[in-house]
């Protein structure tokens, strides 16, 4: 008789979530042979004002995704010319994202993963908020102040620039969980607001939009 899993632990203990632990310790041998070029950081901010965009952002968390993801060809991303400069646009791919250290409200920038052993061992490395704030007090600020910003961040890993430049993304719709491959998929779109090189953020001008006719001025 066809019937679901019983519950949420049941689901945990399956051969396919539990291969998920393998497939971590294999990925971690792509960044220890050196094929991992491209770290992916979850990060959050804060701003002074009001809301988002309103006075000076203070970078409050900023979480490694380990094992070190794949991340797809960057040069889908181009520069559009407007009049007050030069703006990237375009999206990327990342996948083979922990399907066992990372869930959907994680990758959605509503918890941050806490520090915790990480299923391929030391190598990956424990994942910790700035400045020793507690992940608890600063999950309620995620949930709760509009103030809380939320992107990815897509840096080299030093192999090329000494201070490698640090790219803002957004995830572009909803992670996809693949069970056969034991990952996460994410489609990020590029944000023209990057930190610069010392993770200092650096809010760039937005793109602007068309002024409003000024209907006084029109003639009946």
């Amino acid at each position: 008789m066809a019937k679901p899993l019983p519950g949420p632990n049941a689901a945990r203990n399956t051969l396919a979530h539990r291969k998920g632990l393998l497939a971590d310790r294999l990925r971690q041998k792509y960044t220890t042979f050196g094929l991992r070029s491209k770290r992916v950081f979850l990060v959050w901010s804060r701003w002074t004002g009001e809301e988002r965009g309103e006075g000076d952002e203070e970078v409050i968390a900023r979480v490694e995704l380990l094992p070190t993801p794949r991340t797809s060809d960057v040069s889908g991303v181009s520069y559009r010319s407007y009049g007050i400069g030069v703006f990237p646009e375009g999206s990327i791919r990342v996948d083979q994202v922990s399907i066992v250290a990372y869930t959907e409200d994680m990758l959605r920038g509503l918890r941050i993963p806490e520090d915790r052993a990480r299923p391929c061992g030391s190598g990956c490395g424990p994942a910790r908020p700035l400045n020793a704030e507690p992940v608890n007090a600063i999950e309620s600020e995620v949930l709760s102040d509009p103030r809380v910003d939320f992107w990815y961040e897509v840096v080299e890993d030093g192999r090329g620039d000494s201070t490698p430049a640090r790219r803002r993304y957004r995830l572009l719709g909803m992670p996809n969980r693949d069970e056969q491959r034991f990952q996460w998929t994410l489609n990020l779109e590029r944000a023209d607001e990057s930190l610069n090189r010392s993770g200092e953020p650096t809010p760039g001008p937005n793109i602007p939009k068309e002024p409003e006719p000024d209907l006084e001025d029109w003639d009946e």
